[in-house]
């Protein structure tokens, strides 16, 4: 227990560490001007309104029960993808709604759950030291295995759902420790200290990943071999000052599973100056740091790119994707890599 004890106490220092203790490098402020950013895939909000349910319970079992937050656009007789949607350590289901509205406007439906390490520091160590990081992950991929499993009830919870999931088009999107849940439906591994063995999570009913400023390794349970087999579609964000001097100095850790994924469908969009929570905008809405903007508006017009591409496989959408005019528009403030 004294072991454990200090290790939850390191991720105390490591989640929270204040990234002002790395020297951030000289970041260039975006210069595009309004015309040119409005040439952008679907820079602006989309045509649908965003009807959101933020307080459903699901019941688990007789003695449990799973929190969801549920967004969907307002349409009759439509149907719309899919986006399972993980939080970050800590946090919770509803502190990214800058980047779920905007994907609900134009077209999705996002079920995003509250995991056992949510809601607080307090809270996240309890559940840490109660079932440890490895159980943590296991009881995060059990969470979405249940809503998989049971659309049709979450859709009977709230008034206009249903029907309009289509449940044959689904991806998994997810920020920093969610970011790595999501990649695990791709083949991304954990390693079990117990057994020495990784165990994969992966499901087939998942058809891409967004991965939000993913980590790079994480104590004994992520590590540089944890992404060598994933090789579903997958998009990774990061930018020039998501960092921490206790874990991760260098922002390029965040970006060890797209250097170490299997190579043809990945992307990787980096920013000038965007850190870990985009100011305060995800994930840390109480953050005393200036809000990154124009980081969140680069973030929302490639992660829609990049879901309309592979999930609703539109042309135009693949195009940009595949293309260098975010660089170019930008002026390199956001470039996408591709491997």
């Amino acid at each position: 227990m004294m072991c454990r004890l200090v290790i939850i106490f390191a991720l105390v220092l490591t989640v929270w560490g204040c990234a002002d203790e790395v020297v951030l490098p000289e970041a260039q402020p975006l210069k595009a001007s309004a015309e040119a950013l409005s040439t952008l895939y679907k820079i602006d909000k989309g045509p649908y309104q965003v009807v959101s349910s933020t307080d459903l319970i699901l019941a688990v079992t007789a003695d449990s029960e799973l929190q969801l937050s549920v967004f969907y656009p307002a349409a009759d007789d439509e149907k719309f993808p899919l986006l399972l949607f993980s939080h970050g350590n800590w946090s919770d289901k509803d502190q990214y709604d800058a980047v779920i509205n905007h994907w609900v406007s134009h077209g999705y439906v996002v079920i995003a759950p509250n995991h056992l390490d949510c809601c607080s520091a307090m809270h996240g160590i309890i559940n840490s030291i109660r079932y440890g990081q490895f159980g943590l992950i296991e009881e995060r991929m059990r969470d979405f295995a249940l809503l998989l499993d049971n659309l049709d009830r979450v859709e009977q919870l709230v008034a206009g759902l249903s029907g309009k999931i289509d449940h044959h088009r689904i991806a998994a999107t997810g920020h920093s420790f969610g970011a790595f849940s999501a990649q695990q439906f791709g083949g991304a591994g954990t390693f079990n200290p117990d057994t020495e063995q990784f165990v994969y999570f992966r499901d087939a009913r998942i058809k891409a990943i967004v991965a939000i400023s993913p980590p790079g390794p994480m104590f004994d349970v992520i590590n540089d071999k944890s992404w060598q087999q994933m090789d579903q579609p997958m998009l990774l964000t990061t930018g020039t000052w998501d960092s921490n001097a206790r874990f991760w100095p260098d922002w390029r850790l965040h970006k060890m599973s797209f250097d170490t994924a299997t190579p043809g469908v990945n992307y990787a969009l980096i920013t000038q100056g965007a850190d870990h929570y985009l100011g305060n905008l995800i994930c840390r809405l109480d953050r005393e740091q200036v809000a990154q903007h124009d980081a969140l508006k680069m973030l929302n017009v490639t992660t829609i790119a990049f879901l309309d591409a592979y999930v609703k496989e539109l042309p135009a959408a693949k195009e940009f994707i595949v293309s260098d005019s975010l660089a170019v528009v930008s002026d390199g403030f956001s470039v996408i890599e591709r491997r």
